[in-house]
């Protein structure tokens, strides 16, 4: 199997893609590097241009929906997610990055369905036995997600993961562990990009841009329409909480959520993130 290039949601590196051609296509590396940058408009046109020149490969659909997810475009990066599975229906990582954004639309139970197949495909993969117990957290179901949560704590083997596995899970963390930060300095493999994204922030992770960065808009993409700067901006915070709750830092899930209603002057949209905020709000 060849290894393809991918923005994963949580800090995972390459993704092998079951039997789909990989490219080494300049627009790709455009978009990564543009994304690494937090100029999601424009890595959202490189990344068309990715899939225009190789439409049968998955990497291409993968990066432009994380991208798209960032950009607050919850509807866009799940169909990109519904393509990359219909090319790669054997790759436990896109299901799983169909399930984060899932997560971040709300859709807790087709979320759920996608983390458990990521596990049926690959039993070991923690990250997506976490991010399952989460999303069945949000659905209501505590018993089975304190289950699934425990056992992605057992299977995960970075520690600095785990740490902040055991943090959003409200379990006790190794005062050893959860008193240090992941390794500084740390590269991610060549090629990908691994954002701040849901649990358990792993060892080669990147952080996610600063507030700053997100709320710099760059130019608009012929894609981005007339949506104002102050909306894109409202949807990333609320779409970096939840990557932040899911990757353990409560706080910092809480402070976007109530940067972004401050906001959103959107009311459905305000009464999304009213929700969100009562449910991390709550005691668990």
């Amino acid at each position: 199997m060849r290894m393809r290039k991918t923005l994963t949601m949580l800090a995972l590196g390459c993704v092998a893609a079951a039997g789909c051609a990989t490219t080494n296509s300049a627009a790709l590396d455009r978009g990564i590097a543009h994304y690494r940058a937090g100029q999601y408009f424009f890595a959202a046109d490189d990344f068309n241009e990715a899939i225009r020149q190789n439409p049968n490969d998955v990497s291409g659909y993968v990066n432009r929906g994380i991208t798209r997810v960032r950009l607050g475009e919850l509807n866009a990066a799940i169909e990109d997610y519904n393509r990359a599975v219909q090319l790669a229906p054997g790759d436990p990582e896109v299901y799983f990055a169909r399930g984060n954004a899932l997560v971040a639309a709300g859709q807790y139970g087709p979320a759920i369905d996608d983390f458990t197949r990521a596990v049926e495909l690959s039993p070991d993969f923690a990250k997506a036995w976490f991010n399952r117990g989460t999303a069945r957290s949000m659905s209501g179901q505590s018993a089975a997600a304190m289950k699934d949560w425990l056992h992605a704590v057992e299977a995960e083997k970075d520690p600095w993961a785990r740490a902040a596995m055991r943090r959003s899970a409200g379990l006790e963390a190794p005062p050893a562990v959860a008193a240090a930060g992941p390794p500084a300095g740390q590269p991610t493999t060549a090629g990908t990009v691994a954002p701040a994204p849901p649990p358990g922030m792993g060892s080669n992770a990147v952080p996610l841009p600063p507030a700053a960065t997100l709320a710099a808009t760059p130019p608009p993409s012929p894609a981005a329409g007339p949506t104002s700067a102050r909306a894109v901006d409202a949807r990333a915070l609320a779409t970096r909480a939840i990557s932040r709750e899911l990757d353990g830092d409560h706080d910092g899930a809480l402070t976007d959520l109530r940067s972004a209603l401050t906001m959103e002057t959107d009311p459905a949209r305000r009464e999304n993130i009213q929700g969100l905020l009562r449910l991390l709000e709550s005691p668990r």
